[in-house]
């Protein structure tokens, strides 16, 4: 009976570290290449303080005032823009 709960439960923990294998890899895949260089440019973008003032109040909202979450957020939304812009030249 010990050598059952036993396998049940690395079972289940194999089953877990699956789960969040997948999760993790499926986050991973949704990215492309370019991303680390959309990165780069708007935390360049936001550090010589030419920011898109649009994505910076709409940050600063989310962040609720907080300056550096708000900086988090700008990045997160400007690659997002740029990633957005892209798909609609490869469109074209």
């Amino acid at each position: 009976m010990a050598t059952f709960l036993a396998f049940l439960a690395l079972a289940l923990l194999t089953g877990a570290c699956y789960f969040i294998y997948r999760r993790s890899m499926a986050s991973t895949e949704a990215t492309d290449e370019n991303d680390l260089q959309r990165f780069m440019v708007a935390n360049r973008e936001l550090h010589l303080q030419r920011i898109d003032h649009a994505l910076w109040d709409t940050a600063m909202q989310i962040a609720n005032g907080d300056e550096g979450v708000a900086r988090a957020r700008y990045i997160e939304l400007r690659v997002k823009q740029m990633k957005s812009e892209a798909a609609v030249e490869a469109a074209r």
